[in-house]
């Protein structure tokens, strides 16, 4: 591995490191937006920041010990923080929309305001039409969760060298290559600046309640 190669990885693993701030003060924002009225979607872009910064940590906690099978899952998971949170933007009533994810219902059960389910491959398909190139990550994402050809070459290597020999690796992360490494890193610190894109949104909308001459009740 080349220094420099090892040096530019390192220098994005602290990115996200530190880009975990983000989440903090993000959920400060959302919460003092408004006049400090706290509402249902405030509670949902809290737990959305939440998980997202102990993902973020995770990944990189994960990938300082090359686990990069294990992390690359994170990138996925990241993904489905935006993506549930854009759920709420499609919804006819988001009130009801998060009183049912509090109560446990699936949000893949409830229906947009086309009728349609919330599904994740849904949810995927209308942010591509916000940020193309969604959808492709998202199923290139999810073959990291699932156990797919993404897990087989990692495991199992050299199928066609000319000793028609195989090299079967158990407990060696070594075999993403650096630049792979660093691909993934950057996608999951893009990820995660998404998230933060998706939980803004509604920050911005709750200043616009605030000026509402009859704005919509709050928790408090």
């Amino acid at each position: 591995m080349d220094k420099n190669d090892k040096s530019d990885l390192n220098e994005i693993l602290d990115e996200i490191s530190e880009f975990n701030k983000e989440f903090i003060q993000s959920s400060q924002r959302i919460l003092k937006a408004g006049n400090n009225k706290i509402y249902t979607l405030d509670l949902f872009a809290t737990t959305v920041n939440n998980r997202a910064c102990s993902l973020s940590q995770a990944y990189v906690t994960l990938a300082r010990e090359n686990n990069y099978i294990s992390a690359t899952s994170l990138i996925r998971l990241q993904l489905d923080n935006a993506l549930r949170f854009f759920a709420s933007t499609l919804v006819s009533d988001s009130n009801d929309f998060v009183m049912k994810f509090i109560d446990g219902e699936s949000i893949r059960d409830y229906k947009d305001f086309r009728g349609k389910n919330l599904t994740d491959n849904y949810l995927a398909k209308q942010l591509e039409k916000h940020f193309p190139g969604t959808l492709k990550l998202y199923k290139d994402a999810c073959g990291y969760i699932h156990l797919s050809d993404k897990h087989f070459f990692p495991t199992i290597s050299n199928l066609e060298n000319k000793k028609r020999t195989l090299e079967i690796s158990i407990g060696n992360f070594e075999n993403f290559r650096n630049d792979e490494k660093i691909d993934f890193s950057i996608t999951m610190l893009e990820v995660s600046k998404l998230v933060i894109i998706m939980v803004e949104q509604w920050k911005h909308e709750k200043e616009k309640l605030s000026k509402e001459i009859e704005p919509k009740p709050s928790l408090f």
